[in-house]
């Protein structure tokens, strides 16, 4: 009798430990140090371009809700892209609320046989009670292997380990869901119920860029100096550089309008989109800069410290595409040249 207790008594604890196994060791990719889940959906008898109808059908009824987006597709190239900001909650009750708005961006490789999808570029933002600023984490300084899991790598640590639970269990359903386009059921996999509600409550346009032929634009060697500032390799600049970003003074100037400077758009975020270092940034419709900076049209991005009226900061793109959010457009650049003081 007393080993019957006991047995009934472990359950519930062996239980909650197999649940917790795939978010264990290795749940987290890393690739080249950054967090990218990536889902390989085979299909041995489909075309590229019917791999890519189907992808881009999925694509734009997942990214059409509300934080959700789809930012980029080429046909010829079988590539889309698209962008998500949403909640993921981790407890709701009648008292209390506790969840974390979480940032992405998802990309889609369309080939013959097959579909590769990739997630990442995630950031989180999570409300303090006793803080007036949220505080903001990396996927990578936050839900990794290192920091969300303990010494023997056997549990999840209290803190973080609510956000790595919950976006292992986002990946997989979002992988699940995209399978299923092709009428794929993953087969002998569990996947977690998560929470997600939208992160903002309006009406989010999809807009799509037509394909065109970009043009090449030679890159600047580290040696290169333009306006006194120094040539920087795009995909090593240092994130606390980039964190000073949103609290500088910025403007963006057309190439070939270089008279036209606008002072009241917003930036977004630098990343990487189909192995291409890219930056984006928030604008009016009716700003004369945004007019004048059509797609694979060159424009700078500089950024100034507010007690300093020197650049400290200049990144140069060529428009890969964009999107609306809201009354404003979202232009995604892919980036030729970044220049530090």
């Amino acid at each position: 009798m007393r080993q019957l207790l006991f047995l009934l008594l472990f359950i519930p604890s062996l239980l909650i430990a197999q649940e917790d196994q795939k978010y264990l060791a290795g749940a987290v990719p890393e690739d080249g140090g950054k967090v990218i889940f990536t889902k390989e959906i085979s299909m041995p008898s489909l075309s590229k371009d019917q791999i890519y109808n189907v992808m881009y059908t999925w694509a734009e009824k997942f990214f059409s809700e509300e934080g959700r987006r789809l930012v980029y597709s080429d046909k010829d190239k079988g590539d889309i892209a698209a962008v998500g900001e949403e909640y993921l909650v981790f407890q709701s009750t009648a008292l209390s609320l506790d969840r974390t708005l979480m940032d992405y961006r998802v990309t889609i490789e369309c080939e013959d046989n097959s579909a590769n999808i990739k997630l990442a570029g995630i950031r989180y933002e999570y409300n303090v009670s006793y803080q007036r600023e949220p505080e903001k984490y990396t996927a990578e300084e936050w839900i990794t292997d290192k920091y969300a899991l303990n010494k023997k790598k056997d549990k999840l640590n209290r803190g973080n380990g609510k956000f790595r639970r919950k976006t292992i269990d986002f990946a997989d359903e979002m992988f699940r869901s995209a399978s299923e386009a092709f009428g794929v059921k993953p087969a002998a996999v569990t996947v977690p119920a998560y929470a997600v509600t939208p992160a903002q409550e309006q009406t989010t346009q999809v807009v799509t860029v037509p394909a065109q032929n970009i043009a090449q634009v030679p890159a600047s060697n580290n040696t290169e100096v333009c306006q006194g500032l120094s040539a920087f390799e795009p995909g090593k600049v240092p994130s606390t550089l980039l964190n000073m970003l949103p609290d500088s003074k910025m403007e963006v100037t057309p190439a070939e309008k270089e008279n036209l400077e606008e002072h009241y758009a917003t930036w977004k975020e630098m990343g990487k989109m189909f192995g291409k270092n890219i930056a984006s940034i928030s604008i009016s419709p009716e700003s004369e800069v945004y007019k004048a900076i059509r797609d694979n049209d060159i424009y700078t991005i500089s950024f100034k410290k507010k007690d300093d009226p020197e650049t400290w900061f200049m990144i140069q793109c060529i428009k890969q595409g964009e999107s609306s959010e809201g009354a404003q457009k979202i232009v995604i650049g892919e980036i030729l040249n970044v220049w530090i003081r």
